[in-house]
């Protein structure tokens, strides 16, 4: 039996595995995953796997009402009411002396999402309408969401408003195979506080959307924030979601098989969106920002001294980050960012464009 680490933090074991069933409106959603795998402090079993088997989204009571405090992006659909089928969670542990109980949590969410109203004519099993599905995503409250920022000097008589990203993606965007059945994947990298998060999006109907979440949390000495944290890899939590998911099978209902039947999309026609280059711009100077808080560079002195990372640091980190990287199964992927030059000529269908509601992140690069 071996032992975690920081560099290889250990997770629960794939021999475990067994089956998970889901009956949704007759339509059957099967995969296969471990046991949950609890910590003693922020992951608990009680509150996990907790959900029925069966769900009726005809009856009233099944989807619950989402109640959004800001309007949808633009070019965008968002759901109306949404349902968790099924959540787990495994936690990582390292050295039980010197890393406590959990080095890291990997935690998933089977949510069915509906929407209300769609515009004529649109089907969530086109493809195109699951990426304008997906862009709903990006509302203030959400992925597009804001915090509030200081200046570089931290001086106490700067009175401007900084508003500066929480997150940056969507990141890595692509189309995924698994058993036959064509996924829209994406990721969004926290800069402030918070898990990485890995979305996969699959439509069981012409409203309704499978809605499969991962978050990653890492416990870390001395790694108060989303840069400092980098230092213990995303690779053995990815390693479990990838083996999840390639078990994932869904299998619609015969009223929402003869939608999709009704709905044509070409062979080789993959739409994707990503990041823009001020987005990306924006991320660096807003994790470099962040790269001291809940961390002590012990070359600083304890009181005043300034602990964040070297800025070309951290702006290779997110040079990196946002690096293509095609999943087992890729059938499409497009570059890291969409260049500002390019904005206008390449069009919406391109870039996720998210406006500051106040004021730019004030990047500093």
């Amino acid at each position: 039996m071996w032992l975690g680490n920081e560099q290889n933090p250990k997770g629960p074991s794939w021999r475990r595995a067994r089956s998970v069933r889901k009956n949704v409106s007759g339509t059957q959603i099967r995969l296969q995953a471990p046991p949950v795998r609890p910590n003693k402090s922020t992951l608990r079993a009680w509150y996990l796997e907790t959900e029925p088997d069966h769900f009726d989204l005809a009856s009233t009571d099944t989807l619950e009402p989402i109640d959004y405090q800001s309007v949808k992006p633009a070019g965008s659909e968002r759901a109306d009411r949404r349902v968790t089928i099924w959540s787990s969670g495994w936690s990582f542990s390292g050295r039980p002396l010197l890393d406590g109980g959990s080095l890291g949590e990997l935690r998933v969410n089977l949510v069915v999402e509906e929407v209300g109203d769609l515009p004529v004519n649109c089907s969530l099993f086109r493809r195109e309408d699951l990426l304008r599905y997906a862009r709903g995503y990006f509302s203030e409250g959400w992925l597009g969401s804001y915090h509030e920022g200081y200046g570089e000097e931290q001086d106490t008589f700067d009175i401007t408003e900084y508003h500066w990203p929480c997150f940056l993606a969507p990141l890595n965007a692509q189309w995924l195979e698994r058993n036959d059945q064509y996924w829209l994947y994406f990721e969004a990298q926290p800069l402030r506080i918070g898990p990485d998060e890995f979305y996969w999006l699959y439509p069981i109907g012409h409203r309704r959307c499978l809605r499969v979440s991962f978050a990653v949390s890492r416990w870390l000495s001395n790694a108060g924030n989303p840069y400092r944290k980098q230092r213990s890899p995303l690779t053995n939590y990815l390693r479990l979601m990838e083996n999840i998911m390639s078990t994932i099978v869904v299998e619609l209902s015969e009223s929402a098989a003869r939608e999709k039947a009704s709905i044509h999309n070409s062979g080789d026609h993959f739409p994707l969106f990503h990041c823009s280059e001020a987005q990306v711009n924006d991320a660096k100077h807003t994790l470099y920002m962040w790269s001291g808080a809940e961390y002590r560079d012990k070359s600083q002195p304890k009181e005043g001294g300034d602990h964040r990372a070297p800025k070309e640091d951290v702006a290779a980190f997110i040079d990196e980050r946002i690096k293509p990287r095609p999943l087992p199964g890729c059938l499409a992927i497009g570059p890291a960012f969409i260049e500002n030059d390019n904005f206008g000529e390449l069009g919406s269908e391109a870039a996720v464009e998210i406006a500051t509601p106040l004021a730019r992140a004030g990047n500093q690069h």
